[in-house]
């Protein structure tokens, strides 16, 4: 597979991964700092696995990572690339992973990405066709070998298989008990999906990043994971402290210690270093399987002070754990408080969950009209077949039907006419309005005290299909449920229509779970 994905199959050994943000153009000090660094390694200075390079960070656009990691890769260094869900649709998504597996880049860490905000005379178009768990679910088919359809109709042709090593993101740092445990029910589609490893988002609570640890716990999933290790200077952390780098967390309390230590001689460089040490140090005790070690405008040196340090701390981690307590106030935690990390039996016992407040008169409305007419079984769901069938017939039914549904889903759900329709997904919300990202498994990262990233006006909408589903008791309905991406053949088309007569991904949906059942019996 590779070096990096070597020792995470075989966790015999810590992992070390090193990120870096490089810029626009072809050239320049953070584009050159990437190639630099790989050469360190290269001539043995530092104990790295892979150099991971970010894609399009912040929504701007950079060199493309892939370009650097060829680089890389020509050298002997594993190559980690960000491998981003937006600016691409599923196309392009699969000639770029065919294209980095053609180059020999085998490291792959999925991300949602950021949403877009500049680009060539303005804003560019964002583009979420695929979310991460389709994405990965897209990489692991690839290393199964690819089966797409044959020249003659019913058959399938086997690409070839490809060798990724498939990383991925959850992030424990969101206050709301609805923004965190949806992310960690999309850590879980992910780990079903595919994934190899994780790494967390950014934050400098390690209560919250052992919380990573208990839930895998609790859930009994078995996957390699990461820390997130970044030396965060303060203008770095002011912009993420006012939510302007999406999915990081930094507290006013950490900006004041950093404007603090920014007073001494080295203006702060020894006090971040440190700081970054005793996390890497920390996140060894816990039984993380390495680190990702990041930060603006390190040198190579910076990275091997880290390393050094953090072996030197050893043994003696738990003194430093109460230094990282920078959690949110009045946040969400899913597990009693263990301030020195021990892991006791006490501290794996979840909260009971009570983010509610969701059932309205509507959407109780929607479910029972759901039971009536689209449920296999009922007395609707049969009339309506028959009646869909006629309409697929007689093209004029086929409109006025398709009109009188639009009319119902614009007011209710603001439907945007996918015509492959995630309302049964979503809580009866509609991902594609109500989702910057249209997101149909799970929430982005970028979400900031329940609000959009991309609209801080707007409640996530997986916040609010959370606070539905808990309200009846239904939350696995998101937890388990896998959505495949939209057909876009059905665009502009009747969702209805679709599903009733087996077009759409919910229709074949139940089609399988038939098939299963008839076989089980």
């Amino acid at each position: 597979m590779s070096r990096l994905g070597d020792a995470l199959a075989a966790r015999k050994e810590f992992v070390v991964t090193c990120e870096f943000v490089p810029g626009r153009g072809p050239s320049g000090k953070s584009v050159d700092a990437v190639v630099a660094f790989g050469k360190k390694v290269v001539e043995g200075k530092l104990p790295v696995h892979a150099v991971s390079i970010t894609d399009n960070p912040g929504g701007n656009p950079a060199i493309a990572p892939e370009a650097l990691g060829a680089e890389l890769q020509a050298m002997g260094v594993d190559a980690l690339i960000h491998f981003a869900c937006t600016d691409s649709n599923r196309n392009l998504i699969e000639a770029r992973a065919y294209g980095l597996a053609r180059a020999g880049i085998n490291n792959l860490l999925v991300v949602t990405g950021d949403y877009t905000v500049s680009g060539y005379k303005g804003m560019s178009k964002p583009v979420f066709d695929l979310d991460a768990v389709q994405v990965v679910k897209f990489l692991k088919e690839m290393n199964d070998g690819l089966k797409t359809p044959g020249r003659k109709k019913g058959t399938f042709d086997t690409l070839p298989n490809t060798e990724f090593c498939i990383g991925a993101v959850v992030s424990p740092f969101k206050k709301l008990e609805s923004e965190m445990m949806t992310q960690f029910y999309k850590f879980e589609k992910k780990v079903r999906a595919g994934a190899h490893f994780f790494v967390p988002q950014l934050g400098y609570d390690m209560r919250k990043f052992a919380e990573i640890i208990k839930y895998m716990k609790l859930r009994d999933i078995d996957v390699p994971i990461l820390g997130n290790v970044y030396v965060v200077n303060p203008m770095v952390a002011g912009l993420m402290n006012k939510g302007l780098i999406p999915g990081c967390v930094v507290t006013d309390d950490l900006c004041d210690a950093l404007a603090a230590e920014g007073k001494a001689e080295d203006k702060g460089k020894g006090a971040r270093l440190e700081r970054a040490a005793q996390m890497m140090a920390i996140f060894k005790g816990i039984k993380f399987n390495g680190v990702h070690i990041g930060g603006f405008g390190l040198k190579a040196s910076d990275f091997q002070h880290i390393i050094e340090r953090a072996a030197e701390i050893g043994d003696n981690w738990r003194t430093h754990v109460r230094n990282f307590q920078y959690g949110q106030k009045d946040e969400f935690c899913l597990f009693p408080p263990d301030p020195d990390l021990t892991f006791e039996k006490q501290t794996l016992v979840p909260a009971a969950l009570k983010d509610v407040g969701g059932a309205s008169p509507m959407y109780l409305m929607n479910r029972i009209f759901h039971a009536l007419v689209f449920e296999p079984g009922s007395i609707g769901y049969g009339l309506c077949k028959i009646a869909y069938r006629i309409c697929d017939k007689v093209k004029v039914l086929g409109k006025l039907a398709y009109f009188f549904e639009r009319q119902i889903k614009r007011l209710l759900f603001d439907c945007q006419e996918c015509g492959d329709c995630a309302l049964f997904d979503v809580a009866y919300l509609c991902p594609m309005s109500n989702c910057a990202k249209s997101q149909r498994n799970g929430p982005c990262g970028g979400s900031r005290h329940g609000m959009c990233e991309a609209d801080e006006e707007k409640t996530c909408v997986w916040v609010m299909a959370y606070r539905r589903l808990h309200s009846i008791g239904k939350l696995d309905e998101i937890r388990t449920e896998y959505v495949p991406p939209v057909n876009w053949a059905l665009q502009k088309t009747s969702s209805w229509a679709n599903f009733f007569l087996g077009r759409d991904h919910t229709a074949k949906k139940l089609k399988a779970q038939a098939k299963k059942k008839a076989k089980e019996a």
